[in-house]
């Protein structure tokens, strides 16, 4: 579902003054179906969109699933560079021993959380292999402990990042259709305002379409660091 052509604010501000008219005048509107219980379950889905988390909140808590992925990455590249020394520094950097570190695959792992969690398996046997001799340059058993616990910590972290991810994108689509919604009701009540009214200009003009339209001036309080896209409502939102 795209998000809602307008901004959160701007629904919530309409919203509410399309509430306080269509209460004013509910019982010339009831004869089209906009009766107290509908006003008031409006009333509650206003409510229900204001409290929801916005845009930025989500991202934050995202981020911080994010930095945790990203340190446990970086403990596994730092076992995996220490490894790499201590093989040249027992074997030589000629040797098999110390040729069979996969530097290149290794260095594509600086970024990948997905990469890493491949190589590292490798890093582990090749340690493992040759711990008799590393023992003596610092690669003892902990250390080797050491290096599983860094994988399993990133394997957990990158779990809980995708979950995080999954949950926000839920929370966002969650958002946009409670916002919808209210959208959604302002734009009936001002319809059947508006036909109720016709021939009353004074109470006509409350139920005036009060979209924003293009080129106007429009303070929109979003949520999130990206601009909102154009306040533009579509043909058929108007009537």
């Amino acid at each position: 579902m795209n998000r809602p052509r307008f901004s959160g604010a701007t629904i919530l501000s309409i919203a509410k003054t399309t509430l306080i008219n269509a209460r004013m005048h509910e019982a010339e509107l009831n004869q089209y179906g906009i009766t107290a219980a509908m006003l008031n379950q409006f009333d509650t889905d206003i409510q229900a969109a204001e409290a929801m988390p916005g845009e930025l909140q989500n991202r934050l808590n995202l981020r911080i699933y994010t930095q945790d992925k990203d340190v446990a990455l970086d403990n596994c590249y730092l076992w995996g560079r220490q490894l790499r020394v201590r093989l040249e520094t027992a074997f030589g950097r000629t040797s098999p021993e110390f040729q069979s570190f996969p530097l290149r695959q290794f260095r594509n792992t600086i970024s990948s959380e997905k990469n890493m969690m491949y190589v590292l398996e490798t890093l582990l046997l090749l340690a493992d292999t040759h711990k008799e001799i590393l023992a003596n340059f610092g690669q003892t058993d902990a250390v080797l402990v050491q290096g599983a616990q860094c994988l399993a910590d990133l394997r957990a972290k990158d779990a809980a990042q995708e979950v995080q991810k999954d949950e926000k994108r839920k929370a966002t689509l969650e958002r946009h259709q409670k916002f919808q919604g209210v959208y959604d009701t302002v734009n009936k009540i001002n319809r059947v305002g508006r036909l109720v009214f016709a021939g009353d200009a004074t109470n006509l003009a409350l139920f005036a379409t009060k979209w924003p339209r293009s080129g106007s001036p429009v303070t929109v309080v979003e949520e999130s660091a990206v601009p909102a896209p154009e306040e533009q409502p579509l043909p058929e939102e108007e009537g």
